[in-house]
């Protein structure tokens, strides 16, 4: 969602709000709702803070797994560097075709994850990366105490890399549930539907649409924040996309000019991998 949108949204959510309050004021058979405004503005107060309260819990666990993405993209993207200097200890026979494998695996988590990443789902290419990188493992025969130290190291990167993408993949599947959004729907209604209580047709409308537009605005804005955060792999301004994985694919592919991945450049294999 970009934020030409965004603020679309915003802007016609404010405008929606202010229209309501002129439909009250002139619909009104009376000046003003409240006998006693100072009572009317301790329900609006209890009524806001509650729903700012719930918003802000329902923020600080979206942030928190917007933030787990990004790590886990990060981590990963890193651990596939570290896997390939380390690799290097091994002959070039056995050490290219993880080269190899781990160029084509990152190709396809640029080109291929990310965009099913966006829909909820995992892309069946990586996965078939990572399979031929089990197998090309086996082909890695640590003769020297380095390389032995370089094996125990590569298996442990892996691992690393692996509870880096669960995380990654984790994130994309993750989704508020329902009852909250319907909680947060509802709390914004009563915020600003009782807002409109305060419409009086013996103040300026210009005072109180400012007010309504402006309580709207920060309600809708919190709720198109939570869908943001949300949502980490939409592809718009602000989500979380695979440049580190592309900055670090780069590098290993600036390494091992020589060796021929055995996919193109979306990742897809030429040939069924081993």
């Amino acid at each position: 969602m970009n934020l030409w949108l965004l603020a679309l949204i915003v802007a016609a959510g404010s405008a929606a709000a202010v229209g309501l309050m002129h439909l009250v004021r002139t619909r009104s058979k009376q000046d003003h709702f409240f006998i006693e405004i100072e009572r009317g503005a301790g329900i609006f107060a209890f009524l806001g803070t509650a729903f700012a309260v719930i918003l802000a819990f329902v923020v600080l666990a979206a942030f928190q797994s917007f933030n787990d993405a990004k790590s886990g993209a990060e981590e990963e993207a890193t651990t596939v560097l570290q896997i390939s200097r380390t690799a290097e200890f091994f002959p070039a026979a056995e050490r290219d075709p993880v080269e190899g494998v781990l160029i084509c695996y990152g190709r396809a988590v640029i080109h291929d994850d990310w965009p099913a990443m966006k829909e909820g789902h995992r892309s069946p290419v990586v996965q078939t990366w990572v399979n031929a990188f089990q197998g090309d493992l086996k082909g890695l025969e640590p003769r020297t105490e380095a390389q032995k130290a370089a094996f125990l190291q590569i298996l442990g990167e892996q691992d690393k890399r692996t509870d880096a993408r669960r995380t990654r993949l984790a994130e994309a599947n993750r989704a508020i549930p329902a009852p909250i959004w319907f909680f947060l729907g509802l709390g914004a209604f009563i915020t600003v539907g009782f807002a409109m209580f305060f419409a009086d047709r013996r103040e300026g409308f210009i005072v109180q649409a400012s007010l309504i537009a402006a309580i709207a605005a920060l309600v809708v804005s919190g709720l198109l924040l939570v869908w943001f955060l949300d949502h980490p792999y939409e592809n718009s301004s602000g989500s979380i996309k695979p440049d580190e994985m592309a900055r670090e694919l780069a590098i290993v592919q600036a390494e091992h000019k020589n060796v021929p991945p055995p996919c193109d450049e979306d990742g897809l294999p030429l040939a069924r991998p081993a």
